[in-house]
C-alpha cells in the first residue's frame, strides 16, 4: 500500500502534497520544505494507522467476494444477490462507523512544524 502523503502549508498560504523523504518547493514564494525533518518513528505510527484503516475497510469486502462468487457460479444465482446485500450493508452501515471512529481518534495523530530550508 502506498504511504500517506504529507500536506505542507507554506507561510504564504499555498499547500502541497509530498511523499515522506522528499522536498517541496512552494510555487509562489520558492521556499523549500524538506519532509526528512519529520522523525521516522512518528511517521511510521501514521503509516501503520492508515494501513490498518485500509485493511479493515477492504478485507471484509474481499472475503465476501471470494466466498460468494464461487458459490454463485457453482451452486445458485441467489448467492450473487446475497453478496450484493451483504456488501451494501457493510458499506452503508459499518464503514461510516469506522470512519467516524477514525476521525475521532485523528486528534491523536502527530502534527509537525517544518521549517523552510
Amino acid at each position: 500500500m502506498p504511504k500517506p502523503p504529507i500536506t505542507i502549508r507554506c507561510d504564504c498560504g499555498v499547500a502541497g502534497l509530498v511523499s515522506y523523504g522528499q522536498t517541496w518547493t512552494c510555487p509562489s514564494c520558492a521556499r523549500r520544505w524538506n519532509t526528512q525533518q519529520i522523525p521516522p518513528e512518528e511517521y511510521a505510527v501514521l503509516t501503520r494507522r492508515v494501513r490498518r484503516y485500509r485493511l479493515l475497510a477492504l478485507a471484509p469486502i474481499v472475503a465476501l467476494t471470494v466466498t460468494f462468487i464461487p458459490l454463485g457460479l457453482l451452486v445458485d444465482f441467489r448467492f450473487f444477490v446475497l453478496l450484493f446485500v451483504a456488501g451494501s450493508a457493510y458499506v452503508l452501515l459499518v464503514i461510516p462507523r469506522m470512519r467516524r471512529r477514525t476521525m475521532r481518534d485523528a486528534g491523536e495523530l502527530p502534527r509537525w512544524s517544518l521549517h523552510p530550508e
